[in-house]
């Protein structure tokens, strides 16, 4: 599929890398992937996918996070500075608090950096073409990272309070969402433990090799 700039149409995205990485004991942002870390590929894939605007969420070791994205264009960080208490929906709401003036979002865990390329073009093609207001990928009929998620959503997501997160935030426009069958195995896969990266390092190996 041909890689299409999609920046003039305002689509951002919001990284989220403000946890403690406590079930992987080392800080899985700055973990080696692909040619540099594993942070820096997640927002690379977005920047690649045409991405204008990049909110990266920090809390835990935020200078060292900040120091990998000095020279980097459109990225901006913003700290979540109660990521040791909160949840993953506060620093979801924080990222979508500096891109409402775009007109959609993608929302990506900070250590998902195997999401291909294409799988972001296909959620922004769909919403353009369906007017949905999320979109997610699925792979074998279950919805994966990460949603594609249109400006109008952001004030029903910055005032939930109630409990499950952005997932159950996002129930509110079931009837608004579209999902994409992809055949992308990057969008199962994260690093919360080890053995979790040592199968994320696997995967892009063999996608190297073919």
């Amino acid at each position: 599929m041909t890689i299409i700039d999609y920046a003039d149409n305002m689509i951002a995205g919001v990284v989220l890398a403000a946890g403690l990485s406590r079930r992987m004991g080392q800080f899985k942002p700055l973990l080696p992937y692909a040619q540099s870390s594993i942070i820096e590929t997640t927002v690379a894939n977005l920047k690649q996918a045409g991405v204008g605007k990049i909110i990266v969420v920090t809390g835990y070791r935020s200078t060292e996070i900040a120091q990998q994205f000095l020279n980097w264009d459109n990225v901006l960080l913003v700290k979540n500075y109660n990521y040791q208490h909160g949840e993953m929906l506060e620093s979801v709401q924080l990222g979508l608090r500096e891109v409402a003036d775009c007109v959609a979002t993608y929302v990506v865990p900070g250590d998902m950096p195997a999401i291909a390329v294409e799988t972001f073009i296909k959620l922004r093609q769909c919403m353009a073409q369906t007017d949905a207001k999320v979109v997610f990928p699925t792979l074998n009929g279950k919805r994966k990272h990460p949603p594609l998620i249109k400006s109008s959503c952001f004030p029903a997501i910055w005032n939930f309070g109630g409990e499950g997160g952005l997932r159950v935030a996002l129930e509110q426009f079931l009837v608004q969402t579209v999902c994409v069958p992809v055949k992308d195995v990057g969008c199962t896969i994260d690093a919360d433990t080890w053995k979790d990266y040592m199968r994320l390092q696997a995967y892009q190996s063999s996608m190297e090799r073919t």
